[in-house]
């Protein structure tokens, strides 16, 4: 066992504290399907957490990177099918919560394909793609409540898996009574894109440059 699942495990069972910082790089050490189980041991719904977090390890390559990357096997319309699901449900949330600003970006984006490693990743978080997460993760909460230190400690690891919230929010959508269906968003994941929101298109980032 490695140290760090060996604080997780004395952590979930309260034994030991840790900030949840402290766990970022849980799911970065090659856990084994019994270790990987280990994690989600006395947690509620933990087999399907368990079965949704190895859905996203196995859909993915950590390689050099620092965070893991979507595999680039992609099918590319399946990934733009998932892409126009997720906008199409990002569009019903917003009218759903209230939020005409930014129902009116996502009614309005198209969806395109580009060369993740050209693309320029905007530095500040007043973007469209800021708005949302922030928009979304206020919701998150909101449904969650207050929530032990095991299961911030929980998201605060399946965040670092590739300091992606919608993954982790994926992962967890079983503990979260939120009418928003993550499915999508990870489906586009699945087929080798990090969809990044922009002022008029669903940007989706993938090894080489796509045509769409």
């Amino acid at each position: 066992m490695n140290d760090l699942l060996e604080d997780w495990i004395l952590f979930s069972e309260g034994k030991r504290g840790f900030e949840k910082s402290h766990f970022l790089g849980l799911f970065k050490n090659q856990l084994n399907e019994k270790q990987l189980l280990s994690v989600f041991a006395g947690i509620p719904s933990g087999a399907t957490l368990y079965q949704r977090t190895k859905n996203v390890l196995d859909s993915s390559s950590l390689d050099s990177y620092l965070y893991f990357q979507p595999k680039s096997d992609a099918n590319r319309l399946l990934m733009v099918s998932a892409a126009k699901t997720w906008l199409e449900e990002l569009s019903r949330f917003c009218v759903e919560c209230g939020n005409p600003k930014l129902h009116g970006i996502v009614a309005g984006s198209r969806v395109v394909v580009r060369d993740r490693k050209s693309f320029q990743m905007p530095i500040s978080s007043d973007t469209p793609a800021g708005w949302m997460l922030s928009f979304v993760g206020d919701e998150v909460d909101y449904a969650l409540g207050d929530v032990g230190p095991v299961i911030d400690g929980l998201m605060e690891a399946l965040y670092g898996i590739a300091a992606d919230y919608y993954l982790c929010w994926y992962v967890m959508m079983p503990m979260i009574p939120l009418s928003l269906n993550f499915d999508s968003y990870f489906s586009i994941w699945s087929q080798g894109a990090r969809p990044v929101l922009t002022e008029d298109a669903l940007v989706l980032l993938v090894e080489t440059d796509g045509g769409l």
